[in-house]
């Protein structure tokens, strides 16, 4: 609810950012984590880049930019949901309820949804600490746990698959923060869970852009290699790492927080000036197919802007004069057809000889 209010109201300016953030690297990684810390999801920024993307509006490089700080994004308002703000849970509720229902401008009533869907994060984490409180003591808990945390392989990919099954790291993380405050899993299985919940993250987008051309999987896998370079990179480094983060706060909650910062920090940190490297690399995996133009095809409709009502009529606009323009130039075609009885005109498509009847 909160990403489809703040997308409703404000998803324009947020499209037209992204935009205008091609302009160096470093530029689009600040608006990537500017737009992903409003919307709390770098699977919604990542489908607008792949938007962008494919139809050439942006390139390969500065687009895994925008996704590298779309990345730290997430870890920000992880942070902020790691510190116990539950008690604004019932004053958010009501304010978004009462906005919502008696609003009569359309900005109001989604500033109202972005509030009750505000409240409802905050009263379910809530309600996952005292619920996971009780699990620290089932010895079947502890036993499966234990026996996970020897397998690093297996940890990283159950997190991955309940973060695709979630279609959020975000919320898979503050699962995994929750668990680990009230005793239920050990830390260093947290941490593994974390990096498997960061390169889980990457799969949704790249299933949305499964369909798309070229131009909009090269962002989302290269966005998914940085990821499993940096899990690696932070997996080998995992021993050294822990009493680091330790020593920078001792409570459990937020050393899962401080660690998936650290992650998604280390991976933009690390990989920003490796942009257009990558990019050459996707390029060269996936090269442009050059299609004919059909003009049967939609060219305007982008099925990623449905949810921002001013974008999806801007762009029906924009398809709806185009078949204007074609009907104009059929019509126009046809009286030529008719005065001159030129076939050629009728079906320029067709090399064969025409029937009698068309004759």
């Amino acid at each position: 609810m909160l990403r489809t209010g703040i997308t409703r109201a404000f998803g324009g300016n947020l499209r037209q950012a992204i935009g205008n953030s091609v302009a160096n690297r470093f530029s689009a990684l600040f608006v990537g984590l500017g737009v992903t810390a409003i919307l709390q999801s770098s699977t919604a920024t990542a489908m607008m880049v792949a938007s962008f993307a494919s139809r050439g509006l942006i390139a390969t490089g500065p687009a895994l930019a925008v996704m590298l700080g779309a990345d730290i994004g997430t870890t920000l308002v992880a942070q902020l949901l790691s510190f116990d703000i539950s008690w604004l849970a019932p004053m958010a509720l009501a304010l978004g309820v009462i906005l919502h229902f008696s609003a009569n401008t359309s900005m109001v009533k989604q500033f109202g949804r972005i509030c009750i869907g505000l409240g409802l994060m905050l009263l379910s984490l809530k309600l996952i600490v005292s619920t996971a409180a009780p699990l620290r003591e089932s010895q079947l808990i502890i036993e499966i746990f234990e026996a996970v945390s020897g397998e690093t392989l297996i940890g990283v990919v159950i997190a991955a698959l309940l973060t695709w099954l979630a279609h959020s790291s975000l919320a898979v993380v503050l699962l995994i923060m929750s668990l680990a405050s009230t005793g239920a899993i050990p830390l260093e299985l947290a941490f593994i869970l974390v990096i498997g919940a960061n390169i889980g993250g990457t799969l949704p987008p790249i299933l949305a852009t499964a369909g798309e051309g070229p131009e909009a999987r090269r962002v989302t896998i290269g966005n998914a290699l940085f990821k499993v370079c940096g899990a690696i990179i932070l997996l080998t480094l995992l021993g050294p790492i822990m009493p680091l983060i330790a020593d920078l706060d001792g409570n459990a909650a937020r050393q899962i927080v401080n660690f998936h910062t650290l992650f998604n920090f280390t991976v933009a940190i690390g990989f920003i000036l490796l942009t257009d490297t990558m990019a050459g690399l996707m390029n060269r995996l996936l090269p442009s197919v050059h299609a004919e133009d059909d003009p049967g095809v939609p060219k305007h409709l982008d099925k990623n802007a449905v949810d921002v009502p001013t974008l999806a009529l801007a762009s029906a606009a924009r398809e709806t004069l185009r078949m204007g323009d074609m009907v104009e130039t059929m019509l126009r075609e046809s009286l030529i057809v008719i005065a001159s009885n030129d076939t050629t005109r009728a079906f320029p498509a067709y090399s064969g000889s025409y029937p009698a009847a068309v004759k």
